[in-house]
């Protein structure tokens, strides 16, 4: 994404209150034409740009784009062309109510109809069936060669910026819009970058029938191969991937409060509840907890802090050597922060990240704490070892070897697979923690081998259960289409 992503925020922690020209006393908005942006509520924010508020205005219920900084009147304009594009090529969009300032002349303000009730696309696919979700994303695709027909470009293409209501998709966010004639392949990777929005699994599922859909759209004779689009996709969703874990949650943006000194730093998930925090808290909630896990270079603690129940984990510095050794370099907070963010990102189970802290001496690293919501699910080896239930048996081996499956597509190893890291919850499904080793590897070679050796570890707390082994080993074998990395495990299939 060359534009931040825009998710919901937690009014907790972005109240509309902290937006500029929301007057603190009324907490609205007023307009240059005297009216006024009233019940507030923030959905979206892109700081020190732009703020989008569910609001009541003239009567109706509307969503307001609020611009701000010196190039506000640039994005309110561009924002309210793209949606005029929309409109006069006969796609559904909100309508521009408003278009103005502030009445301080601070922001540039659209006003669009609110399109009640609808359903947003990236809800839509989370929570749809197989079935239903392939019939979503045709839609989608519909949508996009429709654009592309128009000659139109979504150049942000997300789930988010659509709507279903009506039987009909509307497209949202005229900031993303562009007049522009592509070529096909242009056209073809765009669609990858839509097919990227989805999980590794509908991908590899589902790209043929959709690039069938755009093709039939377009009136075009299949010219693109399937796997072509698929490697598009992967790798555009690797990259988006990579920009999120790696710059956007390492700075103040929608999902995260960022506070640097010359002492420490600490990154704040805006979901999770908590806020800025110290060192003596931290290390307070460490010693009025349950220590998990004792060690010279981790101690992991469950614990209360700013009265959520969490799980703390210190990343120690066990002598000068080690400290120097860990000085500049990424903290192993900072990893874990990283990976289950990752994690999260592709739609995996994990403890929601709360909070990073590390020590600074002088630009230097030291001591690092990663929080997390704690989870109370039993792991992998005490549920197998409780479990009466057959069906219920069977549903947590696949899902744990359908997990692995994702990981290797996407060619990401986790590094310590044991027994105590996968906890299982009451639905069957797979909970991922200590990701600190967790990588997503670039070269091919270099995932096939930290993926087998992933198995490997897997498989060995097992070994002594040839029942579970073997039930495994059968999983492994029917949902992995290539066994490669199955053989390099020392599977005999």
């Amino acid at each position: 994404m060359e534009v931040p992503l825009m998710v919901a925020v937690s009014d907790a922690i972005i109240a509309p209150a902290m937006c500029d020209v929301v007057d603190p006393a009324t907490g609205a908005i007023l307009l240059s034409d005297q009216t006024a942006l009233t019940q507030l509520d923030a959905v979206r924010i892109l700081p020190q740009r732009r703020w989008v508020f569910r609001a009541q205005w003239a009567g109706k219920a509307v969503f307001a784009k609020v611009f701000v900084g010196a190039q506000a009147a640039k994005y309110a304009s561009r924002d309210a062309q793209g949606v005029r594009w929309l409109t006069q090529a006969g796609l559904a969009t909100p309508a521009l109510l408003w278009q103005g300032h502030s009445a301080d002349q601070r922001a540039s303000v659209l006003i669009y109809a609110a399109i009640v009730p609808a359903d947003n696309a990236d809800v839509l696919y989370r929570t749809s069936s197989s079935t239903q979700g392939l019939h979503l994303l045709k839609q989608l695709v519909h949508t996009l060669a429709a654009q592309h027909t128009a000659g139109l470009v979504q150049t942000d293409l997300h789930l988010k910026n659509f709507l279903l209501a009506d039987g009909k998709v509307w497209s949202l966010d005229g900031d993303g819009i562009q007049q522009a004639t592509l070529s096909k392949r242009q056209a073809y990777r765009q669609l990858a970058e839509l097919i990227s929005k989805i999980q590794v699994l509908d991908q590899h599922a589902w790209v043929a029938p959709l690039l069938t859909a755009y093709d039939t759209a377009r009136g075009w004779h299949a010219t693109l191969p399937a796997a072509t689009l698929l490697r598009w996709a992967k790798q555009l969703k690797a990259q988006e991937v990579e920009r999120y874990v790696t710059r956007k949650i390492f700075r103040t943006c929608s999902d995260v409060i960022w506070q640097q000194s010359s002492q420490s730093v600490q990154a704040v998930s805006t979901a999770g509840g908590l806020h800025l925090t110290d060192l003596p808290a931290l290390e307070v909630a460490m010693h009025v907890g349950q220590v998990l896990k004792p060690g010279n270079t981790c101690t992991v603690a469950h614990t209360h802090l700013q009265d959520q129940s969490v799980v703390i984990k210190r990343y120690n510095i066990k002598d000068w050597l080690h400290g120097l050794s860990r000085a500049w370099r990424p903290s192993r907070a900072a990893s874990s922060w990283r990976n289950a963010h990752r994690l999260q990102y592709y739609g995996m189970l994990t403890p929601q990240p709360l909070l990073m802290y590390e020590q600074r001496y002088c630009g230097m690293r030291g001591r690092a704490y990663f929080v997390c919501a704690y989870s109370p699910w039993p792991d992998a080896q005490a549920f197998f070892q409780q479990c009466t239930d057959d069906a219920m048996r069977e549903r947590v081996i696949h899902q744990l070897v359908t997990l692995c499956y994702q990981w290797s597509l996407l060619k990401v190893s986790h590094g310590d697979m044991k027994a105590s890291n996968l906890q299982v919850t009451n639905q069957g499904e797979i909970v991922v923690i200590d990701l600190d080793s967790m990588q997503q590897h670039r070269r091919s070679q270099m995932a096939l081998r930290a993926h087998a050796k992933d198995i490997r570890r897997l498989l060995q707390n097992w070994q002594a259960d040839t029942s579970l082994y073997n039930a495994l080993v059968k999983s492994f074998s029917l949902i992995y289409q290539d066994h490669t990395p199955l053989r390099l495990a020392g599977i005999s299939l």
